[in-house]
């Protein structure tokens, strides 16, 4: 039986490209304080950067830019993937595309050094992983972009790396945008379609934690969940059933006011997920309010643990608006039919988990938990055939 607990955020996919993309080098720096560098199509990667004379690519901006400078990108396309190691503002000015086909990521902000940069206002298209990686780093801003058709190495002949399928769960190549390792940074007003995922949140490399994901409109990624939040990290809970928050883990997030419709319809992904991806893994006490979850492949908000000694526990939901979820029944959970809410765990009792104030539309089940002790308060239903079922 296929398994939520890695379809939407695979165990161990992004270690090696993760500690291969952490050791680049930004170049030397060439400007200083806090300039402002130019980019264009028309530009000339010998200019200075300047308005006047722009240069022809992002990666050679970003390798002359120093800590703190702006680069401004002007209309058109850019053939290239674009690795940041230092803190940067990267602006689009009239939405420029970065085509990273052929490459692993269009943008990547790796290391602690690139903590306090900011990507705004660009297309990022047709990596064969992430559209956006940002990996061990902090107080990162991903704005307004439109991050569409990445996860593109998972069609190869032969996938590779995170995107390689492990038995018969297939890769994902780590969604459109993914934070791995991330704390203190910001999601918000993106629109993301069409990559094998949506939004990936996980703990691989040390804890995740304090992060907010925000007004973004997630629809139609096909193949994994619109919101994954699944532990990785075994090191987030202790042998004993202690969480580790400065080890690892995934916790304390913010998910507010997102759209979140129709994912995982050609596989297994739900609108938002919460998982535990083995024993040791933990992604808890994170807070989901007043989002949007319509149609999608498994419930519209899922919480799914399947091993012993696995923290998904302390996750708030308020005030979600959920309809016509679980289309495709939740194989693990045992439901065939449509549901909004599914907190399911094969191991240890989940605990902790709130529902309050959520409005349930169009479902056969509009909560269905199993070993789970879950407080419901407040909530509406509206053409649900079983409001409730505690199992």
């Amino acid at each position: 039986m296929m398994s939520t607990k890695l379809l939407c955020g695979r165990v161990a996919r992004a270690l090696g490209a993760a500690v291969s993309i952490l050791v680049l080098g930004g170049g030397q720096a060439a400007a200083s304080g806090h300039a402002t560098l130019y980019v264009s199509p028309s530009g000339s990667d010998a200019a200075s950067c300047s308005s006047a004379h722009p240069c022809k690519t992002i990666g050679h901006a970003v390798s002359v830019a120093s800590g703190g400078n702006r680069i401004v990108v002007r209309r058109g396309t850019y053939a290239e993937s674009v690795t940041i190691t230092k803190r940067l503002h990267l602006v689009g000015r009239h939405r420029p595309t970065i085509d990273a086909a052929g490459l692993l990521n269009g943008v990547v902000f790796a290391g602690p050094d690139s903590a306090g940069s900011s990507l705004r206002g660009f297309r990022i298209m047709n990596a064969d992983q992430e559209g956006i990686l940002a990996a061990q780093t902090a107080w990162v801003a991903i704005v307004r972009n439109v991050v569409a058709h990445n996860d593109q190495g998972m069609f190869a002949t032969t996938p590779t790396g995170e995107c390689a399928p492990v038995g018969e769960i297939p890769g994902d190549c780590g969604e459109g945008i993914h934070l791995m390792t991330v704390a203190h940074s910001w999601v918000t007003g993106n629109a993301i379609t069409r990559n094998a995922g949506g939004i990936l949140v996980t703990d691989e490399l040390g804890p995740t934690h304090a992060n907010v994901i925000a007004w973004n409109r997630v629809w139609r990624n096909p193949y994994d969940c619109g919101i994954t939040v699944p532990g990785h990290n075994p090191n987030a809970v202790s042998a004993t059933g202690v969480p580790q928050p400065t080890i690892a883990g995934v916790y304390g997030n913010t998910i507010v006011h997102n759209l979140v419709n129709r994912n995982g319809l050609k596989g297994e992904g739900a609108g938002i997920l919460f998982a535990g991806a083995g024993p040791g893994t933990g992604s808890y006490d994170n807070f989901v309010g007043w989002n949007t979850a319509n149609g999608n492949n498994l419930a519209g908000i899922a919480v799914h643990s399947h091993a012993p000694n696995t923290d998904v526990n302390g996750n708030r939901f308020f005030g979600n608006r959920l309809s016509n979820n679980n289309r495709g029944g939740d194989p693990d959970a045992g439901l065939t039919r449509t549901a909004d809410i599914v907190v399911y765990s094969a191991g240890d009792p989940i605990t902790g988990t709130v529902a309050r104030g959520n409005w349930i539309r169009n479902a056969f089940v509009g909560i269905w938990t199993l070993n789970a002790h879950t407080k419901l308060a407040h909530n509406h239903y509206r053409n649900v055939h079983h409001p409730v079922h505690q199992g």
